[in-house]
């Protein structure tokens, strides 16, 4: 399952090029704005650790939980396409075990880790309501455990939402289900480097700029 969700994340960011190109004269999003600025929340997900080898006696992660706090821009390039940036504060928690280390092994216990995002994806808008969106991050690992392998390195996401304009008001509201992995090109230059990845919903209120 991982494994597909990868190769799909892969071959979504190449694609995005070819809807940038594709809908340069579609409709409009909010084309009488100057952008939307707003807050997001992001949880209610699932989030994990792992290696993309498979390595005999490292011991395993399993995702316990995440929130994240954000600050987002998104500003029109054209009719449906808008570009997306930001920053966000992620906090994950993971239990650690290791029963390759038999009857010495300790009890299962928990460790948290915190990441700070900086995106650039593209949306594309579609059925009025809805939009595809994708693109890289830049992730900034701020945990003082340095229990896992630094996540400070280039990632990408990938999602679909839905989004709704308050009548009269500036002001809109959107989902995003999506799927994130830290880490895809990490900074440092381990052999075999851990990666994070995480899958849920972000939620945002966006007030627009005129």
């Amino acid at each position: 399952m991982k494994r597909s969700a990868q190769c799909f994340l892969i071959g979504l960011l190449f694609s995005v090029p070819l809807f940038w190109q594709g809908n340069l004269h579609a409709q409009s999003t909010f084309s009488d704005s100057k952008g939307a600025i707003g807050i997001t929340y992001s949880g209610l997900g699932d989030n994990d650790a792992f290696y993309f080898e498979s390595l005999d006696g490292a011991g395993g992660y399993v995702g316990k939980g995440y929130y994240s706090l954000g600050i987002t821009y998104i500003r029109p390039l054209t009719k449906r396409l808008d570009i997306e940036t930001g920053i966000s504060y992620s906090k994950y928690t993971y239990q650690f075990s290791n029963a390759s280390l038999g009857p010495d092994a300790p009890e299962p216990y928990n460790v948290t880790n915190a990441v700070v995002d900086i995106p650039v994806t593209v949306r594309w808008a579609f059925l009025k309501y809805f939009f595809l969106n994708g693109g890289l991050l830049l992730g900034i690992d701020t945990g003082k455990e340095n229990h896992l392998d630094s996540q400070t390195g280039i990632g990408a996401t990938i999602g679909v939402g839905a989004k709704y304009n308050l009548k009269n008001i500036p002001v809109g509201l959107f989902v995003n289900l999506y799927y994130k992995m830290h880490n895809l090109i990490p900074f440092s230059m381990e052999n075999y480097h851990q990666r994070t990845d995480e899958s849920g919903f972000r939620l945002g209120v966006v007030y627009y700029l005129h």
